[in-house]
């Protein structure tokens, strides 16, 4: 019984630790590294699919889609890391990624909820506020492996 209990507090103040050491994110920095996030979504997919379609305006659609869809979710890992890369810490490029992906992830499950509710004003505001997760996301990510 002691052996959980004692592994339990050691993990403990290893975290503990590893907050300790790493460097806080200042409050406009977090806001900066969100609107650049929710920025680069669109500028990730526009770029994508220009590239993808071959800089063609009626050029083959598939794979211009797929590389848009690829940059959607690169666009905000993007945004958050040349914001986030300004100070001394910096956190990881790969991690914002995956922050961005669970975010578009979350709009799948909170869309639906958005769209159920009734005054309309609240409801734009609502729909609007799930496309910011991909942001929210990539920033959680990135200043949670900041060094």
């Amino acid at each position: 019984m002691r052996r959980p209990l004692s592994a339990s507090l050691v993990a403990l103040l290893a975290a503990a630790s590893l907050q300790a050491q790493k460097q806080s994110a200042g409050p406009g920095r977090i806001v900066g590294e969100t609107a650049a996030g929710f920025l680069g979504a669109p500028l990730g997919f526009a770029l994508g699919y220009v590239v993808g379609s071959r800089f063609q305006p009626h050029g083959q659609s598939n794979p211009g889609v797929a590389l848009g869809l690829a940059g959607a979710v690169v666009g905000p890992a993007a945004g958050v890391n040349i914001v986030g890369n300004g100070g001394p810490s910096r956190g990881n490029f790969a991690a914002a990624v995956g922050g961005a992906a669970l975010g578009y992830g979350a709009i799948y499950f909170v869309l639906p909820l958005a769209n159920k509710i009734n005054p309309t004003k609240a409801k734009i505001a609502a729909i609007l506020g799930a496309f910011t997760l991909p942001a929210i996301g990539a920033t959680i990510a990135y200043n949670a492996t900041r060094k």
